[in-house]
Parts: structure tokens; sequence; C-alpha cells
């Protein structure tokens, strides 16, 4: 092979070497920033900031939950706020403090769970048929109510039997039409007087009581 062929040889190689390398580096001229990497998701940060305001005012809820002692009813948060019922102008005042927001409640959380104690024991007095068509038992302190969710068919009897027997006592006891029995899929238990999620939260809110 001559020397201009061996030369030639050596350009072409070299070129595609070049060529090569090329096509690893991006080509960004001085100055250019690098091209951002597309994503679906909130800007960063965000999602980590809601979550730390989301673990604050759960701190706060259990810090008030042990102050408040029986004055305490429930909690739930909403527009970014805790929101605190209780049953006295004093535990009202301390929630205030606080920054969270205060509703007074003619019933604490040790009244309310009393009365569903006894709702459900009533519940297990009546026929076996009336008695497992009341799906749910709940109750509210927002409200300061007990709630009963029963099947269509057994409305008008379990409405009856509630009215004449008044089980929450002086806790006032709601019938409603329910929605059907939670299933294994749900989150909670399938049956029993808790259900997964309470038909009476509206709009965006988190209870925590």
């Amino acid at each position: 092979m001559n020397g201009r062929k061996i030369a030639l040889v050596i350009a072409a190689a070299t070129m595609t070497g070049a060529l090569g390398m090329s096509g690893c580096v991006p080509d960004r001229s001085p100055g250019t920033p690098p091209a951002a990497t597309p994503s679906g998701g909130p800007p960063p940060g965000g999602s980590t900031q809601t979550a730390r305001q989301s673990t604050d005012l759960l701190k706060l809820n259990d810090t008030l939950k042990s102050k408040l002692g029986s004055a305490y009813a429930d909690s739930w948060i909403e527009g970014g706020r805790l929101h605190v019922a209780v049953t006295t102008k004093e535990a009202k005042e301390v929630v205030s403090r606080t920054g969270a927001v205060p509703k007074l409640v003619a019933f604490d959380a040790v009244q309310l769970a009393a009365a569903v104690r006894a709702v459900a024991a009533w519940q297990a007095s009546l026929p076996p048929e009336q008695a497992a068509s009341i799906h749910r038992i709940i109750s509210d302190g927002r409200t300061g109510t007990v709630t009963i969710y029963v099947a269509a068919a057994h409305m008008d009897a379990i409405s009856a039997a509630a009215a004449k027997a008044a089980p929450a006592g002086k806790v006032p006891l709601a019938v409603k039409l329910s929605p059907g029995l939670a299933t294994p899929f749900q989150a909670g238990p399938s049956s029993g007087h808790q259900p997964p999620g309470p038909p009476h939260r509206q709009g965006a809110q988190m209870s925590l009581g």
C-alpha cells in the first residue's frame, strides 16, 4: 500500500472516531442550560411540604386531645387547618390559642362512644332480621349525634323501634338509609359498627377523632 493510500485510510478512521464521539456528547454551546427532564408529577418539594403540614397538624391534634381530656369530642382537617370539637368554653380558648379552629358541641368523645355501645346493645336485642338490617352505627362529634344506617326493607320498623326505645339516651339518634354493607376490599372491618368511610364526611376533610 503506497503512502497516499495509507494517509487516506488514517483520515477516514479519524473522521469515523470523531463522528462516534459526537453521538455521545450533547451538542451544547457555552451558556446553554441542559434540557429539562419532563415530569408528570407536582413540582419538587410540593408533596413533601403537604406531608410535613399534615404531620404537624396530627401532632397538634394529639397534643390537644391529651391536654383537653374529657372536653375533647372530635377533630378533623379541613381547608388545611385543624378543627377541634370541644364541650367547654375553656377548651375552646385553648384550641384557639394553638391556631386550630374550635367548635363548641354538647357531647364529648366518651359520651358518644358510650352512646354507640348502647345502640349496639339495643341492636342485639332486636329480632334477628331487624338486627341484621342495621349495617352501621357511627358517631359524629361535630354534630353530637349517633347515626344508624339501615337496609331499605326495614327502615320503617327500625325507625319506630328506635323512636320508642331511645337507645342512645340523650344523644340524638338519626336513622338513615344504608348504601349497603362494607366489602372486604374496603379499609376497615367489613362489618361491625365503624364503617370504612362514613357517608356523613363531606368535602375535603380528613377525620382524626
